[in-house]
């Protein structure tokens, strides 16, 4: 810990462990306001920030007292543990959040704060990672806080018990790497993935399950890890969410759609606890990134019509104004209009419906919403005027569309 003194590291250190134990992001200050350390495993979106003052300085600026545990609670239920202590004359913080003690209801929070579609679906991707913490889990979380000036006097050092069981010595053949076929395999691996990350480009689920898929050994990586199956398993699926998100994004797949696909899959990846499970987000993510290749690709169309269709996209549930779109693509609206018709066979208006009749037959299948609660979510005020255009577009009412009639 190069730049820090010996008690600043011995700091540190215990802020390391008081993380591993905790699984919070973690913040140490020192008196002058300024961070020595920090962990950030959740990072808040910026339209969370309140007054774009994190809410660690919100805590550390009202944290008087030194030896006091602090509880902070913002205006988005994200809460936060604080303690300050002194150490050789220094002053230091410690604070540790943000976890939830409810589940938090989207929907009203989304409505409160007239969030964006893009905002909501941010949103609803951080409550997926954050904890929801007990009353008697975040207490406990609380008192090892309390507990960090003793932390940092008690360096551990177990005594190690060997198991007393005699062998012989084994010899391991191929202690060498034979370096041609090292070489070759490397040489087959990039190969494999090229081709497959071309067959995701044009949407070919099928070529790119074979190439690469749960049972396919190239890349297994089994000499990276070879005590800890699940945790190599986790970054081979880390790495081929990488690949796809490439090959979407080639595809000219909206930037916004790769995102929350990727965040879905990133989220269930690191809260996978069996190798099986990994296995099946392995695959579940090559059929779903094909499948929105070969349904959102927008290399069709000209540059312009692409940003209209990606601006849609992140702002569907709101009211497009087609003079101020028209001001950011740097034309005039009736030839943005003419052009996007021309090219989408559908004027501006009734993309952006459908766009919300198809994100309302996800949140009627998946969410636990109201009607009335789904249509303000995709932006209809009049939960009766939703249902019409439902039926119209449909042919059935919201209601029997979840009732699978």
């Amino acid at each position: 810990m190069e730049g820090f003194n010996l008690e600043q590291s011995k700091i540190i250190s215990t802020a390391m462990k008081i993380q591993y134990i905790t699984n919070l992001n973690t913040y140490v200050f020192d008196q002058n306001r300024e961070l020595v350390y920090h962990n950030e495993m959740i990072s808040i979106p910026a339209f969370m920030l309140d007054s774009r003052e994190r809410d660690v300085l919100s805590l550390y600026d009202n944290m008087k007292q030194r030896g006091q545990l602090y509880s902070y609670i913002n205006d988005w239920d994200l809460h936060y543990f604080g303690y300050s202590f002194s150490k050789k004359e220094e002053a230091y913080t410690v604070i540790i959040g943000p976890y939830f003690d409810k589940t938090p209801d989207l929907y009203r929070i989304s409505k409160d704060y007239r969030l964006s579609s893009t905002q909501s679906e941010d949103l609803k991707l951080l409550v997926d990672k954050i904890y929801v913490l007990t009353v008697e889990k975040a207490s406990s979380y609380g008192s090892v806080l309390q507990q960090f000036t003793n932390m940092i006097e008690q360096e551990i050092s177990p005594i190690v018990i060997v198991s007393d069981i005699s062998s012989s010595p084994v010899h391991k053949k191929g202690d060498l790497l034979n370096l041609d076929k090292e070489a070759e395999l490397v040489k087959l691996r990039y190969k494999t993935e090229k081709d497959f990350m071309h067959a995701v480009e044009r949407g070919d689920k099928n070529t790119a399950l074979q190439l690469i898929n749960s049972k396919n050994m190239l890349f297994s990586f089994s000499e990276r890890f070879p005590n800890q199956p699940l945790r190599r398993l986790k970054n081979v699926a880390i790495i081929l969410n990488t690949l796809l998100r490439t090959s979407a994004r080639n595809s000219h797949v909206p930037a916004i759609m790769i995102h929350r696909i990727s965040e879905k899959y990133a989220n269930e990846i690191e809260n996978a606890n069996q190798v099986e499970t990994l296995h099946q987000i392995e695959d579940r993510m090559i059929e779903e990134y094909c499948d929105v290749v070969i349904t959102n690709s927008l290399s069709k169309y000209t540059s312009m019509t692409q940003r209209v269709i990606e601006y849609i996209l992140s702002f569907y549930n709101k009211q497009i104004n087609k003079k101020d779109l028209a001001a950011k693509l740097s034309t005039n609206p009736s030839h943005l209009s003419r052009k996007f018709k021309e090219e989408t066979k559908m004027t501006l208006t009734a993309y952006q419906q459908m766009l919300r009749i198809n994100q309302a037959k996800h949140l009627l299948k998946t969410e636990n919403l109201s009607v009335e609660e789904i249509a303000w979510t995709i932006g209809y005020d009049d939960p009766s005027y939703f249902a019409r255009v439902f039926k119209k577009e449909t042919g059935i009412t919201p209601s029997q569309y979840r009732d699978g009639e």
